[in-house]
């Protein structure tokens, strides 16, 4: 199916808003994707640059007792305080800019048959990315299912839930970056024809 030329799309779009549907979709159709969680995870390791500045600002009650971070002791940290999730972000936001940009380089000599690349970053601006991509694609849905979803995919409580809800820049802020916006109020099959829909129109 794809592609006229290789294009660099910033998926984006608020927690629970179904990105991952997304790009299970776009993958099918044999996108690269670049998934920015998975990169800031795979930073974590012990030792590391990125590992010694969190142990640094957090303490080390943000360690599992292997040496490695434990994610939801650090998100229960800084998702509870606005201003330690502002230090996070500050922390990881470089080293993950420079993740990225690393793997976008080593998939260039792979995408000769023009495959797009997707940068999968639900703060995707916040991290500096919007400068490489050459379209913003924003996944939208209404603030209930977004809850439900996260509750039930995440496993926390609706007050965790809310409050990383809470967290994150509301839903306008996105679309005021938007150079396709999705929405995800439907069903998957409905979603599914949407994405490739965008994918004919954008792509082909």
């Amino acid at each position: 199916m794809f592609y006229n030329l290789t294009m660099i799309i910033g998926l984006t779009g608020p927690m629970g808003a179904g990105k991952n549907e997304v790009v299970k979709i776009l993958k099918k159709y044999k996108a690269v994707i670049i998934d920015a969680d998975s990169v800031a995870h795979s930073l974590y390791v012990p030792q590391s640059p990125l590992w010694q500045a969190l142990v640094r600002s957090f303490g080390s009650k943000i360690l599992k007792r292997g040496g490695e971070i434990n994610r939801k002791k650090l998100a229960a940290v800084v998702f509870s305080n606005k201003k330690k999730l502002e230090e996070l972000n500050r922390i990881v936001h470089p080293f993950l800019k420079e993740a990225v940009v690393k793997k976008i380089e080593d998939q260039r000599p792979k995408t000769e048959d023009r495959r797009p690349i997707i940068i999968n970053a639900a703060l995707l601006k916040e991290i500096g990315l919007i400068d490489l991509v050459d379209e913003v694609w924003v996944v939208t849905a209404p603030k209930e299912k977004r809850l439900e979803r996260i509750i039930s995919q995440r496993g926390l409580t609706r007050k965790e839930a809310e409050a990383r809800m809470r967290a994150q820049r509301p839903e306008k802020e996105y679309l005021k970056i938007a150079d396709v916006v999705i929405k995800n109020d439907q069903t998957l099959k409905k979603l599914k024809e949407k994405v490739l829909s965008i994918i004919e129109k954008r792509l082909s």
